[in-house]
């Protein structure tokens, strides 16, 4: 099947995108090929489309020349037999298929991502914080990848020129209550290997922190800010390099088992996988469902809201300003993020959202909304009246300016509303069980042919690597 083709120049190495359809794709060359890896695509037209194709290159680090045409990629190429097949382009998803390139070159991996780019949802849409293990629970999977992944993370960071800045962690204390969950802080700090935590008193604080308030407060040295964009890219560039294939507009529509193959049907082909591994994020559930795996479970969506400091008043904040939280829940609370270009972000909040990817109050998605409603884990869950009230608080601050900024007054009181600008939202893929209870350490279940990554919520993107590092070694057993 012959297919046209525009010529350019990649410093990723040999890429190739196939739009199966229209029979058109774009090859993009450099010196150092890597003849394996393969970027492919739905069909998009050459016409209006080009500048956002153009685009959607030019993000995973591709430079196209929209100049010269020939003969490229077959369906046959496209169709074959994967060692392999990652549902999802997150970062938990790149990472995983990148570490399998690494154990094993000699592995045919592709990875399915149903939009036009790399960490589209939640591995872009987020605080970018790399954790430094500080609010893990001592002893759960959690705990004992994310100092690693810390590390990982900021050495790979470092080697590839992704922005990275450790700017370290200060977690406020204004009560005796408070003050108990900063030194269960510093416990579990100490119990997980975190380096340089220390409680502040609050003369300490305001040399780190000037106009900060709190009587005193704990630090954690090593944490760290990441530009998560750029990342999430970097991460499939490092993979693609070594020779993992991407096709994006791939949207998981079935999964058949054949026996020696599980049928992957997206929806512009087909891909037959000797080994699956869901990474679907927002979806992993609904593709796990699909294998009859994982009914145990279903994933509910938390919208997290920001806003952004305007540019003359970042200098309140020098690092990354923590409440002390609820050590009953997964969640954090609205916190000041100083990020890697010098802004400070303001959030996020967790509110309940209607729809995986619905990231606005008034945006809904009426099916997906009706089927979390019936669902008797969501029932349950919301039947728990701590939670109830917890909930009601979080849609407050989605829909009130004025209680979030109280929220971030009670860090930082010089904040005033005008200093407030809006910024992005983003979506957490919360894992809840039978019981209604909400799953905070990392979940993943699997069968012979499948591997399905159910829960990798925060600090998942800190633990990314040393979380892939540790999926492989359980599939290679």
């Amino acid at each position: 099947m012959a297919s046209s083709q525009c010529r350019g120049v990649s410093p990723l190495g040999s890429a190739t995108f196939f739009f199966p359809s229209h029979h058109e794709s774009v090859h993009a060359h450099s010196k150092d090929t890597t003849e394996d890896a393969l970027y492919i695509r739905h069909p998009l037209l050459f016409t209006s489309q080009c500048q956002t194709d153009h685009d959607r290159c030019r993000y995973s680090g591709i430079c196209i020349d929209w100049t010269s045409c020939h003969q490229g990629l077959g369906a046959k190429q496209v169709l074959r037999t994967w060692d392999v097949v990652v549902v999802g382009g997150g970062i938990v998803g790149c990472a995983i298929a990148r570490e399998i390139k690494f154990r094993d070159p000699n592995k045919s991996v592709v990875i399915l991502e149903k939009e036009g780019k790399v960490g589209a949802h939640t591995s872009s849409r987020n605080s970018g914080v790399i954790h430094s293990g500080i609010n893990q629970k001592p002893g759960s999977l959690k705990a004992s990848l994310c100092v690693r992944g810390s590390a990982l993370l900021k050495d790979f960071c470092n080697r590839s020129g992704i922005p990275c800045r450790e700017v370290g962690t200060v977690v406020l204390a204004s009560s005796d209550e408070e003050s108990a969950i900063i030194r269960e802080l510093e416990r579990r700090g100490e119990a997980n290997g975190v380096p340089s935590v220390r409680i502040l008193d609050q003369r300490a604080l305001g040399k780190i922190e000037p106009y900060a308030r709190a009587s005193e407060a704990l630090i954690s040295a090593t944490g760290a800010i990441v530009d998560s964009a750029k990342l999430v890219a970097g991460v499939a560039a490092d993979a693609q390099k070594n020779g993992v294939s991407l096709a994006f507009d791939a949207k998981v529509r079935k999964i058949h088992d054949q026996g020696s193959v599980l049928v992957v049907d997206t929806a512009g082909s087909s891909f037959h996988a000797k080994l699956l591994i869901n990474c679907a994020g927002l979806y992993a559930d609904q593709v796990a469902w699909m294998m009859n795996v994982g009914h145990d479970f279903c994933i509910i969506p938390f919208r997290g809201d920001y806003y952004r400091l305007k540019p003359e008043k970042t200098f309140l904040v020098n690092s990354m300003i923590y409440p002390a939280p609820n050590l009953d829940l997964p969640f954090l609370g609205i916190h000041l993020t100083k990020r890697t270009d010098g802004s400070v972000i303001v959030g996020p909040n967790a509110a309940l959202a209607m729809g995986r990817e619905k990231y606005k109050d008034s945006s809904i998605s009426w099916n997906e909304t009706l089927r979390m409603l019936l669902d008797v884990r969501f029932a349950r869950l919301v039947a728990n009246i701590d939670f109830f009230r917890i909930a009601i608080k979080e849609l407050r601050l989605s829909l009130s300016k004025t209680a979030f900024l109280k929220a971030a007054q009670r860090l930082v009181p010089a904040i005033s509303e005008d200093d407030l600008l809006s910024d992005q939202s983003g979506i957490r893929a919360q894992l809840v069980d039978r019981k209604g209870h909400l799953v905070e350490d990392f979940l993943f279940e699997r069968t012979d042919k499948s591997f399905h990554v159910l829960n990798a919520v925060s600090p998942g993107m800190t633990c990314a690597l040393s979380f892939a590092e540790h999926v492989v070694n359980l599939i290679s057993e």
